[in-house]
């Protein structure tokens, strides 16, 4: 092993030196030693150990170990600040490099902030404005307690929906294996046409509107004309019908129901006061 390892130091060595850039400022308290400017922080040296892989890990923890890491790390360190010396840091590539990648940790840091601050909204909506009562549950299970069972094909125009129904038409019945088999060919939705076009079980309320009130005016074993969603055009295949028991799985899957209605009530009023600004004018056609 002890020969493997030195073997992979030195990849490790000319790999890390391409990529090498200061630590962040605010690391300065955990700084381990500097060569000048060029500095090594316990977070970097923690995270080199942790790219050489978990097998590396224990001998890292022994003094050979330890002596071995730092003197590769001491090595880039010191080409790191002959190239300082040399003032490649002000050469074209290093810049471009640079940006490159800070354009980039700029857009993960937004991307980031902007899923702390809707998760952090979600749960206070929970407890005020999407807060879901025992009573609202027991309601809903009052008018909506079915549960369908359903194969699909999505499809993305409304012409090839109708010319494939057309064709289900004229042979009269068709199995759900029939069904099934030309959605593995057709379905534009990819993880259920896996399935031959077979969905999870779902309550009222779990699809869109319009695909419920599609499998609304089935019958087991018939199948719908174009459905219209968000996602595109669906030929529906109701295979079963069964009431669904009030037990702690179906009031969590209504509690989420109810969650999802009010948030919409909530972005449709947000939706008029939060105006969208199309810059791309070919995304318009697009945006409701």
């Amino acid at each position: 092993m002890r020969g493997v390892f030195f073997l992979f130091l030195g990849a490790f060595l000319c790999s890390c030196a391409k990529q090498e850039t200061l630590s962040s400022a605010k690391d300065a308290d955990a700084v381990l030693f500097k060569i000048g400017s060029v500095y090594l922080t316990r977070e970097e040296m923690e995270s080199r150990i942790l790219e050489l892989g978990p097998e590396f890990v224990t001998y890292l923890k022994t003094s050979q170990g330890k002596k071995a890491i730092l003197d590769v790390l001491i090595r880039q360190k010191i080409l790191a600040r002959a190239a300082y010396d040399k003032g490649l840091h002000r050469h074209q590539v290093v810049k471009e490099e640079t940006a490159r990648l800070k354009k980039e940790q700029d857009r993960a840091l937004r991307l980031y902030r902007e899923g702390l601050l809707i998760n952090l909204l979600l749960e206070q909506l929970k407890d005020k404005e999407m807060k879901v009562t025992e009573e609202e549950i027991a309601a809903y299970y009052n008018d909506h307690r079915n549960l369908y069972g359903a194969r699909h094909i999505l499809l993305a125009d409304k012409q090839r929906a109708e010319a494939l129904f057309e064709d289900l038409k004229k042979k009269g019945a068709v199995s759900a294996q029939d069904f099934g088999r030309l959605a593995q060919i057709h379905s534009l939705e990819s993880q259920s046409a896996r399935e031959a076009g077979r969905l999870p079980p779902f309550l009222e309320g779990e699809m869109e509107d319009s695909f419920t009130r599609g499998v609304h005016a089935l019958g087991a074993g018939q199948i719908s004309g174009p459905v219209e969603t968000k996602a595109g055009y669906h030929l529906i295949y109701l295979e079963s019908t069964t009431v669904a028991a009030f037990n702690n799985e179906y009031q969590e899957r209504v509690r989420r129901i109810l969650e999802r209605k009010k948030l919409e009530n909530l972005l449709d009023g947000w939706r008029n006061k939060y105006v969208v600004e199309v810059k791309d004018e070919t995304l318009r056609p697009y945006i409701n």
